[in-house]
């Protein structure tokens, strides 16, 4: 029976790139004389063709354009808790506005099956095989993936001013896979789909598909012995999905989409064969129909460059609970990414008007000109940069004078030119004067506001020490270390070091120990390249506490050397 579908896939793929070919032909050449080629923002599937992510759209890339993109999907199916991850590189090509040949080289494929024992009883809901790696009889395996190509055919698109864009899409997948590693089926699967998008309103790019999978049923001669093959039978299934990107008129865009398989059959196996752990795989093996909902956000560039992230949720997903096992969150989610390059996909572009009849000749009007400051509040002896946008509804050639009360340009003929403020603050007009030459004039003026810049107020943290002691505990290091960036940035700070103590001791004793804190911070500013003559240590002792000496928890913060800016 799987023979039988893999022919008729193999025959029908055929039958649609012979059978359009001229139509493709004919087409194309309309569309070349039609109009000039215009396109609008468009991305790769994972297979490489045009669509959102994993729902392709009718549209297909222009004739002789080309997109590629590299990535990484991951789904997660119910059978195992297995999470199957690929990282392929895409590629496609337009041929004749008709057709869209495309692959996708999965580079690695990993799959981590995470339910123990491996294998469980016949007809077991989770410890069975899956549909697409059934040969998996490890925790984890990792290697090459499978090669898919395919061809989409453009029936209809909205570039030729038809309702909606629609396709038929085919896809082989090529056993390439490593099966060592439990990679892949080792024999090949085909995909036939029909497709249907619209872009809706210039914003809104809407798309389903339908389609039939028919899988190739696995040898699985090195899983079981020479002459007693093990006879695993695959299931084929209807593939579907629907999607939604937007705002296609926007760099930053969403998509969301939903898409699954109603398979036709279980998996079953004639012979059993045991895995890692040694149990065996069932005989019978339930495959209820993936369905999974995706999410993402999407930049692209006006260039066709294009980078995208999302998650992928299985919605036919049990619980490990379910399954008599530790549940675990992430067994239905995974994250996407994505980078690539698409070029576009065609608009319709109505053909221009005819030329109207020339006019009379105008008599001489006079220029407009616009004056623009950037910026229009500077600093004393700061520039601002001018423009000017000027006009001669006649064409000629104009003359250009920039005027103003104070300062200096540094070209005032030139269209667009740099004013520098003069030293005295307040509001200065600038004037721009064009001239044609044969009488017309006009001119226009901005104010730029010259200011002051504001004095910068520096205020440091108090450097705390323990009782009885001036030696610098490691926390003050942060603080020292920001007194001393802010004094190569302004060499002109000077700073006064105030050395305070709480009220223990003689009045005479805690004056000296204020001396030695303020002088082990200068020894310590200095030390760091600050010179001595921009420092100045002075002693309080216990005269000026900065917190209640009634109590130990607020005395301990009047131990301390206090940094404050000298005025000049």
């Amino acid at each position: 029976m799987a023979r039988r579908y893999l022919g008729l896939a193999g025959w029908v793929l055929a039958v649609l790139m012979v059978g359009t070919s001229p139509a493709v032909a004919q087409s194309a050449d309309a569309d070349d004389d039609a109009g000039e080629l215009a396109t609008r923002p468009a991305t790769t599937t994972f297979l490489g063709d045009t669509g959102l992510w994993f729902v392709p759209t009718g549209e297909i890339l222009p004739d002789r354009k080309v997109s590629v993109s590299i990535g990484r999907i991951g789904f997660n199916r119910e059978q195992g808790f297995t999470n199957v991850s690929h990282f392929p590189i895409t590629f496609g090509v337009g041929i004749r506005d008709r057709v869209e040949l495309f692959g996708s080289f999965r580079t690695v494929t990993r799959i981590d099956r995470d339910v123990r024992p491996i294998f469980g009883a016949d007809g077991s809901e989770f410890g069975g095989l899956t549909n697409d790696d059934p040969l998996m009889t490890t925790g984890w395996g990792s290697g090459v993936g499978d090669l898919l190509i395919g061809a989409k055919v453009n029936l209809t698109s909205e570039h030729r001013q038809q309702g909606a864009a629609f396709a038929i899409r085919a896809v082989a997948q090529l056993p390439t896979g490593d099966t060592d590693e439990g990679i892949g089926t080792g024999e090949p699967s085909f995909e036939l789909d029909a497709i249907v998008s619209k872009h809706v309103n210039g914003r809104v790019e809407l798309s389903g598909f339908g389609g039939f999978a028919m899988r190739g049923d696995p040898d699985g001669s090195t899983l079981c012995a020479a002459n007693s093959p093990c006879g695993i039978n695959l299931s084929n299934g209807f593939r579907w999905g629907v999607g939604a990107g937007f705002s296609t008129s926007n760099a930053v865009r969403l998509f969301t989409e939903l898409h699954g398989e109603a398979t036709f059959d279980d998996v079953t196996v004639e012979t059993p064969f045991a895995a890692e752990d040694g149990t065996l795989s069932p005989l019978l093996s339930p495959t209820s129909g993936p369905l999974d909902a995706t999410i993402g956000v999407l930049w692209q560039a006006s260039s066709g460059f294009f980078a995208g992230a999302g998650l992928n949720i299985a919605l036919n997903h049990g619980s490990r609970s379910d399954a008599g096992q530790d549940s675990a969150s992430g067994d239905k989610m995974d994250f996407l990414v994505r980078l690539g390059y698409h070029p576009g996909v065609r608009v319709y572009v109505p053909p221009p008007p005819p030329p109207p009849p020339p006019p009379p000749p105008p008599s001489n009007q006079p220029p407009t000109v616009t004056a623009r400051c950037n910026p229009c509040t500077v600093n004393v002896g700061e520039r601002s940069e001018l423009t000017s946008q000027a006009q001669d509804p006649d064409g000629d050639a104009l003359s250009y004078r920039w005027s103003a009360g104070s300062g200096s340009f540094a070209d005032p003929t030139a269209p667009d030119t740099a004013w520098t403020a003069p030293d005295d603050e307040g509001a200065v007009p600038i004037a721009v004067a064009v001239t044609d030459g044969r009488g017309g004039e006009a001119s226009d003026t901005v104010t730029v506001e010259v200011v002051r810049p504001a004095v910068r107020e520096f205020v440091f943290e108090d450097v705390h020490f323990d009782f009885d002691r001036y030696s610098l505990r490691p926390s003050a290091v942060r603080v020292l270390d920001e007194a001393i960036a802010a004094l190569e940035e302004t060499p002109t700070l000077q700073i006064e070091i105030e050395g305070h103590t709480c009220n223990i001791g003689t009045a005479e004793y805690n004056l000296a120990l204020g001396d030695r804190r303020a002088q082990a911070v200068l020894d310590y500013l200095t030390s760091r390249g600050i010179g001595a003559g921009r420092l100045r240590t002075v002693s309080y002792g216990e005269e000026r506490p900065a917190h209640d000496n009634s109590r130990e928890e607020t005395r301990r913060l009047n131990r301390r050397a206090a940094m404050v800016v000298r005025v000049q």
